[in-house]
């Protein structure tokens, strides 16, 4: 769904939300949007419902936004389906997408010279982080963030977007209270600057990690394959907003 738009929104058939939860569903993404929001994108979901979750998190082709996508397991032809068409982007994307590569092993994801990168990638900024530490990429973030909100053209509230693809290597290689210290200070920036950032974790809703995550963000976003839908591989979502005790019944992505 598209967090810039709550009327994308899309009413699950066989389990949409009451409709006094679901007026409070928008309110809360118009809320959202205006004071800048930090999001856990978690489930037992198949790769590619992340990335659809992902694109419209970081929002639609036709209305200008900048993106900061960091990388460390998503491959090129993911981050290329979550950018926007670049025949209906109001600006080139490369103007307004600045992709950070936190790859173990620090392969370019956008050059134009290597056959296996999308041509949606040529001409997108790229910044290769070779710090070892998780205080490289942590700056880098809150560089690009402070790089977009100060250009000349003022911004409003929902207009940098900022995602995380995905937490689980760097969990796996610097511990869950690095890797928390680090969020707690990118989604202080994201919030000062009024923007909307997104962290993928591909675990189950209610394991121990995402839990422990669950109250440094704004909203858990948890996402699964929809095995009603007779069209192939379709993904579902419902948001739990811990700190409002709410929790909104499944809708399409």
């Amino acid at each position: 769904m598209s967090s810039s738009n709550p009327r994308d929104f899309k009413r699950g058939s066989d389990e949409s939300p009451p409709d006094d939860d679901f007026a409070d569903f928008l309110d809360l993404l118009n809320e959202l949007k205006s004071t800048g929001c930090n999001l856990l994108v978690v489930g037992d979901a198949p790769r590619e419902l992340f990335t659809q979750a992902s694109s419209r998190m970081l929002g639609d082709d036709d209305v200008v936004r900048y993106r900061t996508l960091a990388v460390t397991d998503a491959t090129p032809e993911s981050i290329a389906e979550r950018l926007p068409d670049p025949s209906e982007s109001p600006r080139p994307v490369g103007e307004t997408t600045h992709v950070l590569n936190h790859a173990g092993a620090l392969r370019s994801v956008t050059a134009a010279t290597d056959p296996t990168t999308p041509p949606d990638l040529a001409g997108v900024k790229e910044t290769r982080i070779a710090d070892p530490q998780l205080a490289g990429l942590q700056s880098a973030l809150v560089e690009a963030i402070e790089e977009f909100a100060n250009r000349g053209d003022s911004l409003h509230p929902g207009d940098l977007r900022v995602g995380i693809d995905s937490l689980e290597p760097l969990l796996d290689h610097y511990g869950e209270e690095v890797v928390r210290r680090c969020l707690r200070i990118v989604g202080g920036y994201v919030r000062d600057h009024d923007a909307m950032a997104h962290y993928i974790l591909p675990k189950p809703y209610d394991s121990e990690v995402v839990q422990l995550f669950a109250d440094d963000m704004d909203a858990i976003v948890e996402i699964q394959l929809d095995d009603t839908a007779e069209d192939g591989r379709v993904g579902k979502q419902r948001w739990h907003v811990p700190s409002k005790d709410l929790t909104i019944g499944w809708a399409s992505i």
